[in-house]
């Protein structure tokens, strides 16, 4: 009986929908109530979907420095490898390769400028296992060059060190030795190692600010480590498995280690954006509330205009739960038909800079990385914003309808 109530109320909110109304302003408020509500669903998958985008091109600039997954020590800042459960992890069929790596803050001098730098030792090949030679952008990503040490800077930290690929300059690294204090004489309480700058990458990231790569061997003899290690880096043969092997790794490993994947190892970033993703939604939301108020008026003006069909129907059984429902659905469909444009007009403007690239960023000048906004579209988002256009407007249908219960209208 219900379903049936509900299926003759529809009916009868479908027919004030689209008929004529007797006073003509009702049909222009609802005509702006719909629009409102369109401009404003439209706006908020453009900014989602765009933020969506950014947050892809900041992430990914991020990915690529890092491993699938990351394995530190709970205590102390390095850890044996001869302790390390290495070759079980290397035997795992999911994992594509291990590397070791030491790095650590050291003073770097170039001429007369000094810099903190993160000295990061990797092995030869870790250049082209991580494709970071794509983000070279001057000299080579070789970490040796004719027996001598060599070391690849962010682009910050050339900068700020004023590097010259074509000079002879070397890079003096100092780093305090951990077992000789001497405080009458601070040299003697450092070693000093010498690195030939050999390549420039960029990152679009801010490890561009302070890292240094050079080989682990270096590093290694630099804070006199035997086989100590700051973290291993896994590299899975299908990322897209990384749940999977999780449960794994961290079984092997117990509770002496610490394993992080890509997103933990940057947890501060994607918890800022996606903060800032929220507090976006939020604000259009509350914008799409105000246009959805439209709807409150044109739905009052709606009641008093059919209160002679509302009599009719209350002569002919109709409770005032199915008055109710009318009027309730009759401002579902305005929402919910504004809404439903507003998505598919969003969409449309989403796919158009997807793949024409209509608004660029500064311009043509071409000083930014990127020279378009970035787009994603997810489903997820369009079923966010359906979901919160039937909540808004129910609540605002529910306000004028639950006048009749109050006003009790029986006009026969």
């Amino acid at each position: 009986m219900n379903i049936c109530i509900d299926k003759t109320a529809l009916f009868v909110a479908l027919r004030y929908l689209f008929s004529k109304k007797e006073h003509n302003i009702i049909n222009v408020i609802s005509g702006i109530s719909a629009l409102g509500i369109m401009v404003s669903t439209a706006a908020l998958v453009v900014v989602l979907s765009v933020f969506n985008g950014m947050s892809n091109v900041i992430g990914g600039w991020f990915n690529s420095l890092h491993s699938d997954f990351e394995v530190t020590a709970v205590e102390g800042k390095s850890f044996s490898i001869d302790s390390f459960p290495l070759s079980h992890i290397e035997n795992m069929q999911e994992v594509a390769y291990v590397d070791q790596i030491v790095c650590d803050l050291s003073l770097v001098t170039y001429d007369n400028s000094q810099e903190l730098l993160y000295l990061k030792g990797v092995s030869n090949d870790h250049f082209s296992r991580k494709q970071l030679q794509k983000m070279l952008i001057d000299g080579e990503a070789n970490l040796q060059r004719d027996g001598f040490q060599c070391a690849v800077l962010g682009s910050g930290a050339a900068g700020k060190l004023q590097i010259n690929l074509n000079s002879y300059g070397a890079l003096k690294l100092y780093y305090p030795i951990r077992t000789k204090k001497n405080y009458a004489n601070a040299a003697e309480s450092f070693n000093t190692r010498y690195l030939i700058p050999n390549g420039v990458i960029c990152t679009n990231t801010n490890y561009d600010e302070d890292i240094l790569f050079c080989s682990i061997d270096f590093v290694r003899e630099l804070m006199n480590y035997q086989n100590e290690v700051t973290s291993i880096e896994i590299s899975l043969t299908n990322p897209d498995k990384y749940n999977v092997v999780r449960p794994k790794l961290e079984s092997i490993l117990g509770e002496k280690y610490i394993l992080k994947d890509k997103y933990q190892q940057e947890e501060s970033l994607y918890r800022t954006m996606k903060s800032e993703k929220l507090i976006i939604y939020l604000i259009l939301a509350l914008i799409l509330i105000l246009a959805s108020f439209n709807i409150i008026g044109a739905l009052g003006m709606l009641i008093i205009e059919k209160q002679h069909d509302v009599g009719v129907l209350y002569g002919l059984g109709a409770s005032q739960r199915f008055i109710q429902r009318v009027f309730i659905y009759e401002g579902n469909l305005v929402s919910l038909v504004g809404g439903v444009v507003g998505i598919v007009v969003g969409a449309i403007i989403c796919l158009i800079q997807q793949v024409f690239h209509v608004v660029k960023l500064g311009g043509t000048n071409g000083n930014y990385i990127i020279q378009y906004y970035p787009v994603q579209i997810r489903i997820t988002d369009m079923i966010l914003v359906l979901i919160t256009i039937i909540f808004i407007s129910v609540i605002t249908s529910f306000i004028p309808a639950n006048q009749l219960k109050r006003q009790n209208i029986r006009i026969y």
